[in-house]
């Protein structure tokens, strides 16, 4: 009996050996057989057991299995997927979208990446496509149009302007309504991203509603934008892009300037008004017998724009690489306006065990800029165009009249010589870095820490060359320096629990440490003698020195639990406490929250069998987040020094506020997405965005001390809707034609003020704030001419000034700005922004175009307070429309009569929506035929891009997109054109 019990233990032994030996390893790669791409987060188990892993970022994975086992694959948006376990320990898998699935994969805050069908909040992800090749500076400019509801304006044509940025509307009258910029998990300043290479960017999501941004707590009131930089893919073997692009730079459009007058027409005004007679006109015709455009002449025509780049990338199962560089280099279309930008980058991700992973970037950027300082009312940038069309700046013989005299009929000099004898130059050294390292001890379960930087060193120095003819021998200099360093470390921890692919359970937890230091350091000398001595220590006179240093810090604590039943029911849950030094001590710490659901209904049994319906989903949150958008010290009464008498005197410098704290949102919204007959993508939202606190500068009497103090107070509303849709209304084998559109739609209503005030008026500004009205424009209304007497009328307020009267029985001639001052009914802020165009392909051709519009947008045009008016600035050029001037009774015209000077009224604000050709990119692809005699180049193409090709506007002065209540002086917007070629091998 022994002997048996013996036999059965060895056999049962060696049987139990022989089943261990053929337990392995097994390891494989997990991608989406639509498009290649790795997926995610994908769920992998042996059937029948509880073991189980997931993929990571780059969709590879390993788990220990027997040959004859089966491997489960569950992934959302995924077919599931069973494969049988060979005698090969590597086994790859393709996993077949369902039918109407979104499978992007997007981030959503911390934690891992998700596929977007099962995502709650409301995301809009633009791929590397829309961002690669632009020829502009800022990545930024690629979302123009692109993404409902974001509003995106390009104010100045320098190449290293930074676009504003909103998102749903302004939010705050008071604080900041940019969104929050995130770098691959990383907060930055949006003025960070110009020194950035947009080819590094993989592609930017811009998170909209509480569902998605209530993550981000108390800075995220205006929406986020997550921009991810390219990483190399496991299994990719080695290939290196280059690419090189040059092009051309104009002006967006000149029509501003075809407005004004020739020769002919000025001097036939001059005649008619007495201020020079016929024989004067006809001799200064005789002398200056040509007309001259003044504008080619301050903005150059065909300015060069370059950029190159190359970048390496690759990878195994265990390292990936992304390595690039890049230089970009664009000449302003003004003098002493110019950008250059040199950047490095090398990511690095890769697997120190089974369990374990690790990322490293390196972002690194010099750029070196130059912004033309001559705007707003001068004769030397936007006012220049004033000059008398019968003068122009040559000599007899052809010559530039550089450093003679000044151009004669301007009283002003060469802006070349203005250039070369003020030079100033900004030199900004950027660095970005980041890491991570992640770790998976058990299948669901991920802990990860991430730390990273956002630091810039900017330099400017400045001189007044002593040589300079306008003050000669009375050189001087500056040098100033700005550094910033922002640190962020993070730290989460993440469960996702799979239940017999019904149930599916995310809860993430985390915390979050940010801060900020600023210094500054400028000198300044005067008496600079010499153009060969300009250092500062050759200055004799007006030493001058000044240093700032600001700081602030967040910390905070945060979590997420995402539920989805049976692919159809999505939930999910945020919390947010964030604490800051901004604030006040006993009012630092806040907490955010949202709730947020999502029915597929299209995987309903009652639509799954539609076959023209190809996916359906209702959406809906409710969620707060915070705007801390102020200064560093804005809650404390702080100490300021002065100097007098060689002493250091010491002054209150600020009230201070010790309940300042977080200003509030509230936003809800509801929205479906649908696809029909697997060509047409619609997706709709409305949104209620209502904020309270908010961080207001409060105005009181100056017999206090102080002219205001920041405060908690008032109410403003958004509400409005976001419309994406898109038809691939041709498809076939070697074709294919894609139409868009993209809209959003805001109405602001100021809802409540401070101290009980209906309404306020934004000192010079011509703004004011009225309850139950949007941000409005506040300036004396114009009635017109009167027809018999030739003088200007304004419409007389009502009794209450907050709402426009124009009553025509009740007008005046006699013009008091104070007394005459009213609401004019024009909103500040444009309800209607977006963009529509197509893609298409054929064979190797591709053809795209992008256009961008505004619908309601205003400015006041300050420039045609000089521009069109004729008797304030007789003796200079006009716009021709001063020619509709009053001259006898009877007569119904524009201008008043001659005699009269314009005013400051609601003459100067006009409509400045536009429509904008904002993108056109042409290339060819070389097929494979041609590549295929060859082992070097694996892609090569030819492109053309184009920016700004074309403007249509009514508004007059020259540039319609300059986000501001006022312009004057403006550098416009420009139009650049590129020829490029890329090759990959």
């Amino acid at each position: 009996m022994k002997e048996r019990l013996l036999s059965l233990v060895l056999l049962y032994a060696l049987f139990i050996g022989a089943a261990y030996s053929q337990s392995r390893q097994v390891s494989g790669k997990v991608t989406s057989q639509s498009d290649g791409n790795p997926i995610s987060s994908v769920s992998i188990s042996i059937q029948g057991s509880n073991v189980a892993t997931q993929s990571d970022a780059n969709g590879m994975y390993s788990i220990q299995a027997s040959t004859g086992s089966t491997l489960v694959f569950r992934s959302m948006g995924y077919v599931e997927k069973q494969v049988k376990v060979g005698s090969s320990s590597s086994l790859n898998v393709q996993m077949v979208p369902e039918v109407g699935a979104i499978d992007e994969v997007v981030v959503v805050g911390y934690g891992s990446a998700r596929q977007l069908g099962s995502v709650v909040g409301s995301v809009v992800k633009v791929n590397r496509d829309n961002i690669s090749g632009k020829p502009s500076a800022n990545a930024m400019e690629s979302l123009q149009g692109k993404v409902p509801g974001l509003q995106v304006f390009t104010s100045s044509g320098e190449p290293s302007a930074t676009p504003s940025i909103r998102l749903d509307g302004v939010g705050s009258l008071g604080a900041s309504s940019t969104p929050l910029i995130v770098l691959d998990g990383i907060p930055v300043d949006a003025g960070s991203l110009v020194s950035m290479n947009p080819e590094d960017f993989e592609s930017i999501t811009v998170l909209r509603d509480a569902s998605a941004t209530s993550i981000y707590g108390s800075r995220a009131a205006n929406g986020v934008v997550y921009f991810t930089t390219r990483k190399g893919k496991a299994g990719e073997r080695a290939s290196i892009t280059a690419r090189t692009q040059y092009g051309w730079n104009d002006l967006a459009s000149r029509k501003a300037f075809d407005q004004l007058m020739n020769s002919d027409e000025l001097l036939g005004m001059w005649v008619d008004v007495g201020f020079v007679d016929q024989e004067e006109a006809d001799e200064i015709k005789a002398d200056f017998p040509e007309d001259f455009r003044w504008d080619t002449y301050y903005y150059r025509k065909n300015s060069p724009v370059k950029q190159y780049d190359i970048n390496v990338s690759g990878g195994s199962d265990r390292l990936q690489y992304y390595v690039s560089g890049g230089l970009f280099d664009q000449t302003g279309m003004m003098y002493r306006s110019d950008f250059k930008r040199v950047n490095l980058r090398s990511n690095i991700t890769g697997r120190l065990n089974k369990w374990v992973n690790f990322g490293l970037n390196l972002a690194g950027g010099y750029d070196q800029r130059q912004t033309n300082g001559w705007g707003s009312n001068s004769l030397n940038g936007g006012l220049a165009m004033l000059a008398l069309p019968w003068y122009k700046p040559y000599d007899a013989d052809g010559n530039e009249i550089y450093d003679q005299s000044t151009i004669p009929g301007l009283g002003a000099y060469s802006p070349r010589y203005l250039q070369d004898m003020n030079p100033s130059v900004g030199r900004n050294q950027q660095f970005n870095p980041n890491i991570f390292l992640e770790a998976k001890p058990i299948a669901g379960l991920t802990l990860r820490t991430q730390g990273g930087l956002d630091y810039f060193n900017y330099r400017t120095s400045s001189r007044r060359m002593p040589s300079f003819l306008g003050f000669p021998g009375q050189g001087n200099g500056s040098e100033g320096y700005q550094q910033g360093i922002s640190r962020t470390i993070t730290n989460t921890i993440e469960y996702n629990w799979d239940i017999n692919d019904q149930h599916n359970l995310i809860v993430l937890g985390g915390h979050e440490y940010s801060d900020y230091e600023y210094e500054t350091l400028s000198a300044g000398v005067q008496g600079l003698t010499d153009d060969r001595l300009i250092l500062l220590s050759a200055g004799t006179t007006g030493q001058t020195v000044g240093q700032t240093k600001t700081a602030y810090a967040f910390n905070s604590f945060f979590g997420r639990g995402s539920y989805a039943f049976a692919k159809k029911y999505f939930a999910d849950v945020t919390v947010r406490q964030d604490e800051s030094s901004r604030f006040g001590k006993n009012q630092r710490k806040a907490t955010f929250w949202s709730f947020g659901g999502k029915w597929e209904m299209k995987n309903e049994d009652f639509l799954r069998d539609v076959s023209w319906l190809n996916a359906l989903s209702l959406r809906s949150s409710i969620g707060t987040q915070g705007n801390a958008s102020i200064g560093d010290y804005e809650a404390l009464a702080t100490v300021g020094t002065t100097v007098y008498d060689q002493k250091t005197g010491w002054g209150v410098a600020a009230p201070g506020n010790p309940n300042l704290t977080w200003e509030n949102q509230q936003k809800f919204s509801v929205g479906f997405a649908a696809q029909l007959l697997d060509r047409v993508n619609l997706d709709f939202e409305y949104f209620n965005r209502n904020t309270t606190s908010q961080l207001i500068d409060v105005p009181y009497p100056y017999t206090s001390g102080f002219g205001s103090v920041l405060t908690n107070v008032g109410r403003v509303l958004n509400t409005g809707f976001n419309l994406g849709l898109s038809a691939t209304v041709l498809r076939g084998k070697d074709f294919a034609f894609t139409p868009y559109v993209n809209l959003g739609f805001v109405n602001q209503e100021v809802k409540e003020l401070f101290q009980g005030k209906d309404y306020w008026i934004i000192p010079n500004t011509g703004v004011s704030w009225a309850v139950g009205s949007p941000v409005e424009f506040f300036y004396p209304i114009q009635a017109g001419v009167n027809p018999d007497n030739g003088l200007m009328q304004w419409y007389v307020p009502g009794d209450n000034i907050a709402h426009a009267n124009k009553d025509p029985e009740n007008v005046t001639s006699s013009f008091n700005p104070s007394l005459l001052q009213q609401s004019t009914g024009i909103k500040l802020y444009p309800p209607f922004n977006g963009g529509f165009g197509f893609t298409s392909a054929y064979k190797g051709f591709y053809f795209n175009v992008d256009f961008t519009f505004s619908k309601g947008k205003y400015l006041i045009n300050n420039d045609r307070y000089f521009f069109a008016n004729p008797y304030g600035f007789i003796g200079y050029n006009q716009n021709r429309e001063v020619l509709d001037y009053w001259k006898e009774p009877g007569d119904v015209t524009k201008y008043p009569k001659f005699g009269q000077t314009n005013q400051f009224d609601s003459g100067l604000i006009e409509d400045a929506s536009f429509l904008r050709l904002k993108g056109v990119s042409v290339g060819y692809n070389l097929p494979k035929s041609v590549l295929g005699h060859q082992n070097f180049f694996t892609n090569a193409r030819i492109f053309y891009v184009g920016r700004n090709l074309m403007t249509f506007t009514k508004y007059l002065g020259p540039d319609p997109e300059i986000d501001a209540n006022l312009t004057l002086g403006a550098n416009p917007n420009s139009k650049q054109s590129m020829i490029g070629i890329e090759l990959q091998f």
